[in-house]
C-alpha cells in the first residue's frame, strides 16, 4: 500500500493479495473486495466498514488485526475497523414477512439462535421512539450488580459491530452513565424544541443526570418518574438508531412500568450475579417482564470469577453456576459471564470503558454478549 495518511476503499480492497491462508478461508462465499463496501473520514479518523454476513467473532477478529498490522507498518493509526450486516433488521416488526427478501437475516454461523418461546414475541401497540429500530432494557432486580456497567458496555460492543446506538440512563435516583462516558456537558435544544443528545464513544447518551446536580437527592412520585422518562422517550432528538439501550434503575416499579406501557421493547436483558440474593431478585425481574409481554433475550452474569492478580487463581467469590441455573430453569438464554476485574471499575470510574480498548479481553466478552443480543433479537421479527 502506498505510504500516505488517506486511506481509501480501493487501498483496503487492494489488501486482497497479502491475505493469509487464515484470513482468506474465513471468508466464505464473499470475497474480500466485496466485504469492504465503505471507508468514511471523520474528522480526521477513518471508518473501515466490512461486511460481517457469515463472519464469526474469530474471523473479525483475524480480519481486524490483518488490516490493522499492515496499516500500522505504514504509519497509519487514525483509524477504527467497523462490521455490520449487509442484510440490515427490518425497521418496524410490522414490516411485510411474506417476502423473503424484506425479512431480515441473521448472519453470525457460529452460535445456534435459541428456540422461539412464549416471552419471545413481538411488542405492539405502543409507541414507538421515532428513528429508533430496537429498544433494548437493562434490568436487575437490585442494585449493586452492575447493571450500568453490563449497559455502557453492551452498547459500545454493538457500536463496535457496526450499528448505530444510543445509551439512556433512565435511572432517575442513581444516574451513572455520564460518568461511565465521561459526558458532562448540557444538552442543548434544536428549533423544534427537541434535547440533542450529547455524543461519547459514537454513542448518542441521555441521562437524568444532566438535568440535576451530583449533590441533589431527587424526591419525585411515580407520575413524576412517568412524565420524565416519556419525554426522555419522545422528545429527545435521537435520529436514525439501530439500538436504543436502556440502562433501567434497579427493582420493578413505576420506572420499568411506565417503560413497558409507553413504548414496544423490542426485548430486555437481565443483569445479575451469582450469589443467591441477587438470582431471588433477578427472578423477580424475569417474572416481570414475562407478566407485562416483553420478551427476555437473555441473562448476564456479572462479577462471575475474580483471578488473584498474584497468584493467578480463579476464585468464585459469590458462588458460581447461579445464572446458569436461572437459563436452565426458566428457559431463558444466558448471554455470558463476565470477571469481577479491578480494571473494569477503574474503567468505569474515569470515563474509559473496557470495550473501548482493542483487543481487551473484555471487549472480547462483551462483543460475543453483543452477537447473542443481536441474534435473539433479530429471531423475534421473523
Amino acid at each position: 500500500m502506498e505510504k500516505t495518511n488517506k486511506i481509501t476503499k480501493e487501498a483496503i480492497q487492494k489488501l486482497e493479495s497479502l491475505l493469509t491462508d487464515i484470513v482468506l478461508n474465513s471468508l466464505g462465499t464473499v470475497s474480500w473486495s466485496e466485504r469492504v463496501h465503505a471507508v468514511e473520514e471523520d474528522s480526521g479518523n477513518f471508518k473501515i466498514r466490512f461486511y460481517s454476513d457469515g463472519l464469526n467473532l474469530s474471523a473479525k477478529t483475524g480480519i481486524e488485526e490483518f488490516i490493522r498490522l499492515h496499516l500500522t507498518s505504514q504509519n497509519i493509526s487514525n483509524f477504527s475497523v467497523y462490521f455490520e450486516r449487509k442484510e440490515k433488521p427490518a425497521p418496524s416488526p410490522s414490516a411485510d414477512k411474506t417476502n423473503p427478501q424484506q425479512q431480515p437475516q441473521e448472519t453470525h454461523s457460529h452460535q445456534a439462535a435459541p428456540p422461539k418461546s412464549a416471552d419471545m414475541r413481538p411488542p405492539s401497540g405502543k409507541r414507538p421512539i421515532t428513528g429508533v429500530d430496537r429498544i433494548i432494557a437493562v434490568a436487575s432486580g437490585k442494585g449493586g450488580v452492575g447493571k450500568s456497567t453490563v449497559s455502557v458496555n453492551l452498547a459500545l460492543a454493538l457500536h463496535n459491530q457496526g450499528y448505530k446506538v444510543g445509551i439512556l440512563d433512565a435511572d432517575i435516583y442513581g444516574p451513572s452513565v455520564p460518568t461511565m462516558l465521561n459526558v458532562h456537558q448540557d444538552p442543548l435544544v434544536n428549533e423544534n424544541n427537541k434535547i440533542i443528545p450529547p455524543e461519547a464513544y459514537g454513542l448518542k447518551v441521555m441521562s437524568f443526570g444532566f438535568f440535576a446536580p451530583e449533590e441533589t437527592a431527587v424526591i419525585w412520585r411515580g407520575p413524576m418518574i412517568m412524565k420524565a422518562l416519556q419525554q426522555f422517550f419522545w422528545d429527545v432528538e435521537w435520529g436514525k438508531l439501530d439500538f436504543l439501550i436502556i440502562d433501567l434503575p434497579p427493582g420493578t416499579g413505576d420506572a420499568q412500568l411506565t417503560l413497558v406501557q409507553s413504548i414496544p421493547i423490542t426485548g430486555s436483558v437481565i443483569v445479575t450475579t451469582p450469589q443467591n440474593v441477587a438470582l431471588l431478585d433477578a427472578v423477580k425481574g424475569i417474572a416481570m417482564f414475562r407478566k407485562t409481554e416483553v420478551p427476555i433475550l437473555g441473562v448476564v452474569e456479572n462479577m462471575s470469577t475474580f483471578t488473584c492478580p498474584s497468584c493467578g487463581t480463579e476464585t468464585h467469590i459469590f458462588g458460581t453456576g447461579g445464572a446458569d441455573r436461572v437459563s436452565e430453569k426458566f428457559e431463558v438464554p444466558l448471554l455470558g459471564h463476565i470477571p469481577l476485574i479491578p480494571e473494569i471499575r477503574e474503567s468505569g470510574d474515569a470515563g474509559e470503558p473496557l470495550t473501548s480498548k482493542h483487543n481487551h479481553n473484555v471487549r472480547i466478552r462483551f462483543a460475543e454478549i453483543a452477537e447473542k443480543v443481536v441474534k435473539n433479537a433479530i429471531s423475534l421479527s421473523k
